[in-house]
């Protein structure tokens, strides 16, 4: 069959390339000039290539791995134990085991001891559904108790979801509880995963793979998709327009109503997934500020969420003893920052980022780079499950597979692999 795929994210290379596998034409299209990935696309900074996006992988991410494997760069993953943080109280307390948490001194001793125990009571639950009527807060208020809501979760979920926060579904939390616990070394530590050269290298090898198996990787905006009078779809793109038999759209559903004329039923509960975007400053300073992988800033206020400083957990020889920090915030597309210009948005990040470590001085910074994505964080509210759009739209041949179809868990490379995994086993046999 002649398929197209919109997209040359991680979903819609891995089913350009499964579908490739089977003997099928493929032709996938990507609007953006720079490296292929989306969202886990590489830049090069300082010398080196390193994510536009922060990323790792966890050991339970068996599709991504036998990706990594299958692709020949197995060689190029590397596994490391991160030390990470939560700022709360105007410091960094370390809190990346049982024993930081039971030693953390933002909440009392009972409200660390229902914490625990509230994480260990989602990581032991196997069915999620009985989590689909239950809101985050109300969940983590009912089992971690309302001192550990009010002073950790919820600055944290205001910071990641702002005014949607009180309505994600207990099943988000679920899921990252349940995530964290499934990548742990003994008690203590936490293995992640990183690919040298960034994962923007497995994308550039899927697209080799693809060409070499006689598909097309074509570098042009595709939309505007509609059947044609012999019964297969019709195409436009940059180039022109072509008629295929299946189309795959990696898109968010926002973006396909748009390309697709749909039933207006469709269309309704396409758009009915709010989306966050984000903003990604990606920061070269002359020295590492702390010892710390990851940072969760559990302060309600903060103009970012996270501050990872991956040249502590995965350095690169191009930086040498500098440091290489993300700074990442969420936030609603309409909000002023996210169209901001890119020096004001670095001056509030940078302003806060000294109050987190007092040493820090702007002079230190020898590079950085605003990144934003409009579709970042699929909002996974109450009975989510209700909402999810099956691969196959009402228009025959055309297929959706989007960050916001991945339920139970939460978005992620190794979720988009399946997923692409999934919609190539279901377009092309």
């Amino acid at each position: 069959m002649d398929i197209a795929v919109i997209g040359a994210g991680a979903t819609g290379l891995t089913a350009g390339f499964e579908l490739t596998k089977r003997g099928h034409s493929v032709t996938v299209y990507e609007k953006s000039e720079g490296p292929l990935g989306g969202l886990a696309s590489n830049q090069t900074i300082a010398g080196a290539q390193i994510d536009k996006f922060y990323h790792h992988i966890f050991t339970s991410d068996a599709d991504m791995i036998s990706l990594i494997d299958e692709t020949g760069l197995s060689r190029d993953l590397m596994w490391k134990d991160a030390r990470n943080g939560i700022f709360s109280g105007g410091r960094v307390h370390p809190f990346t085991s049982p024993t930081d948490l039971l030693r953390y001194r933002g909440l009392s001793l009972p409200g660390r001891v229902r914490t625990g125990l509230a994480v260990l009571r989602a990581k032991g639950c196997r069915d999620y559904r009985g989590l689909e009527d239950v809101s985050a807060r109300d969940w983590l208020s009912a089992n971690a108790g309302r001192e550990s809501y009010d002073k950790l979760w919820r600055p944290l979920l205001d910071s990641k979801f702002g005014e949607d926060a009180d309505s994600v579904g207990g099943v988000w939390i679920w899921n990252k509880f349940k995530l964290r616990g499934s990548t742990r070394r003994g008690v203590d530590a936490e293995s992640l995963g990183y690919l040298r050269g960034g994962f923007g290298a497995l994308y550039d090898r899927l697209a080799e793979l693809i060409e070499q198996g006689g598909g097309r990787v074509v570098r042009s905006e595709a939309g505007d998709i509609s059947k044609d009078a012999g019964g297969g779809l019709s195409l436009a793109h940059g180039g022109g327009r072509e008629r295929y038999e299946r189309i795959l759209f990696t898109g968010s559903p926002h973006e396909l109503c748009q390309a697709a004329d749909l039933p207006p039923e469709y269309a309704l509960r396409a758009r009915s997934v709010r989306y966050k975007a984000n903003i990604c400053l990606t920061l070269i300073t002359a020295r590492r500020l702390s010892d710390y992988y990851w940072v969760t800033v559990a302060e309600r206020g903060a103009p970012f969420v996270l501050f990872i400083e991956h040249s502590n957990l995965f350095p690169d020889p191009a930086f040498g003893v500098r440091g290489f920090i993300f700074l990442s915030r969420y936030l609603d597309a309409s909000d002023p920052l996210f169209a901001a210009d890119e020096r004001y948005i670095a001056d509030v990040f940078f302003s806060y980022l000294g109050g987190m470590f007092p040493e820090f001085t702007r002079g230190e910074i020898a590079q950085y780079e605003v990144r934003r994505a409009r579709w970042a964080q699929p909002v996974v509210g109450l009975r989510h499950s209700e909402r999810l759009l099956p691969l196959g739209t009402p228009l025959e041949g055309l297929y959706i597979a989007s960050m916001s179809q991945i339920y139970p868990e939460d978005r992620g490379q190794n979720y988009a692999v399946a997923l692409g995994r999934r919609a190539a086993a279901l377009i092309g046999g």
